[in-house]
């Protein structure tokens, strides 16, 4: 990072090829790139080797001019000395400097560390000679050349005629300590412009040193009148940000990210463990057992045969609806933005997470209107074994019944909170039927395959519930998801719709089973 600020140039001097200045002001605040900011009195570390520190025109370091060959810095500024290359653009910044045109410095900083407005530490790396300063009043302050001093004070004659102290008034030849001494008071603050400019008091025994004297004294002047014009017009730069140009909320334009990510809970692995058939009709009519005929021992030598009642029923089972409709404003379609596939996708994940909980454990009444009767799931149906002590004795009871009944150990459901201690089961208390036998998925699907067995997580079943069974003792049938459209023309809408119809039937009960377990706190 780096900032910027101006001050002013004091010195320009053609022959030596220098150019000298204020690089910092000390205490007064500016508008740099970094905004207002104060720079502090010892907040600027100078490198060692002074050198390094490059003058360039302007900022973006494309045009260098010379190198810092001198530095002083005091509590109220920072004064450096430049050494401009003998080239055509360090020939340039010399004439712009003297003729006003870039006239200030603005110094580069890296590492800057600002609290409460101000600068209290940075590296200086570089200076730039700028045309508009950052600070009021920071303009080029240059010593004239042998030439200029000769029209200055040519111009002086004419002013001294009227000002100057009659013949009967002694002269005084300065000395070089007084002359030096107003060299110096002419290369401070600057005064302020006068119309009677000092006396000029000039002798035959040094014309020379009088010249100097005048032309230092009128550059005073002439650096207040010039100061004046700068600080009034360029006080300081434009502060431009998005809250004060118009451009909050144009620029910069956000990065669209499209459909955030959600957990999408849609597998159904129960439902897929038993297998779902096509669903042709509302109703499906079968028959099943009520009473089975039995067989017993039999004695033979034409004793009477071993007999027993036998009964059937009819079965029926009954579809039920799932749907979802939703009136979009039809501008979702006319500039299509792919939220319309979207707003399907996630009517149809649902119908997936609900639908698998429907077969499972059905869902309860609704009320309308319209109303919707109660529907049962295989689970309702199933043998309840009650209350387990544990975890693993509810594996156990349930394995036990089904293999007891002549069933298979198809699949397993839990509720998450079983799930999570299924798999923080130690291997010490793990089944042995279960053991190095599969594996468990955590990759967010719900299915675990462990010993040929599907167990899956359903969100259906309260705490502590499980059940299990063998594919074969049930029956699933669906038709759907099914995505209608219809134009809404007087309202401008876009209608969708969502249709899915489900059944399922139980065979028997013995191939079905449930428990209910305490889960670890």
């Amino acid at each position: 990072m780096w900032l910027t600020t101006a001050a002013a140039l004091q010195a320009a001097d053609t022959e030596s090829r220098r150019l000298r200045g204020v690089a910092i002001p000390y205490g007064q605040q500016g508008y740099t790139s970094a905004g207002p900011l104060t720079i502090d009195p010892g907040s600027v570390r100078l490198p060692d080797n002074l050198r390094s520190v490059k003058l360039f025109r302007e900022h973006g370091r494309t045009t260098p001019l010379g190198y810092a060959a001198e530095a002083t810095d005091d509590r109220d500024r920072l004064e450096m000395g430049f050494a401009v290359a003998r080239t055509p653009d360090g020939d340039q910044a010399l004439l712009e400097a003297s003729e006003g045109l870039r006239d200030a410095l603005s110094v580069e900083l890296n590492n800057v560390k600002i609290e409460a407005g101000h600068v209290v530490a940075a590296d200086l790396v570089a200076v730039a000679q700028v045309a508009v300063p950052a600070f009021a009043g920071a303009q080029l302050v240059a010593t004239l050349t042998d030439e200029e001093q000769a029209q200055v004070l040519d111009l002086a004659t004419q002013i001294v005629e009227v000002t100057t102290p009659t013949e009967d008034t002694p002269a005084e030849t300065p000395t070089a300590g007084q002359e030096t001494a107003a060299m110096t008071q002419a290369s401070a603050a600057p005064a302020a412009l006068t119309m009677t400019p000092p006396a000029l008091h000039r002798t035959p025994a040094d014309p020379a040193a009088s010249r100097r004297l005048f032309a230092a004294q009128i550059s005073d002047v002439m650096r207040a009148q010039r100061g004046a014009d700068a600080g009034q017009i360029n006080a300081a730069l434009a502060d431009i940000h998005p809250g004060n140009a118009g451009t909050d909320g144009v620029f910069p334009r956000p990065a669209w990210l499209g459909e955030l990510w959600s957990p999408q809970a849609n597998q159904r692995p129960i439902v897929d463990a038993i297998g779902v058939e096509n669903l042709t009709a509302m109703t499906m009519d079968g028959w099943k057992w009520i009473t089975k005929p039995v067989v017993a021992p039999y004695a033979g030598n034409k004793a009477e045969v071993p007999t027993s009642p036998a009964q059937i029923g009819p079965a029926q089972a009954t579809a039920q609806r799932i749907a979802g409709g939703w009136d979009l404003d039809r501008i979702y379609v006319d500039f299509p933005t792919g939220f319309v596939d979207a707003f399907l996708q996630a009517a149809a994940q649902d119908y997936r997470k609900k639908s698998g909980t429907y077969f499972l454990t059905g869902h309860p009444a609704i009320v309308g209107p319209p109303a919707v009767p109660a529907a049962e799931g295989i689970l309702d149906d199933a043998t309840d074994l009650g209350a387990q002590a544990s975890l693993v004795a509810g594996l156990q009871a349930i394995a036990a019944f089904l293999v007891g009944n002549g069933a298979r150990v198809s699949w397993l459901a839990m509720a998450a909170d079983v799930f999570g201690d299924f798999i923080a089961l130690p291997a010490a208390e793990v089944p042995w039927w279960l053991q190095a036998q599969g594996s468990i998925d955590l990759s967010g699907t719900g299915t675990t395959t462990v010993a040929g067995i599907t167990i899956g997580v359903d969100p259906g079943l309260g705490a502590g519930e499980m059940g299990g069974g063998d594919r074969d003792a049930t029956t699933l049938w669906e038709t759907g998801p099914i995505n209608v459209q219809a134009i809404n023309v007087p309202n401008g809408g876009v209608d969708l719709g969502l249709f899915g119809y489900w059944a399922q039937q139980v065979h028997d009960p013995d191939g079905l089973a449930k428990a209910q377990v305490t889960p670890t706190p």
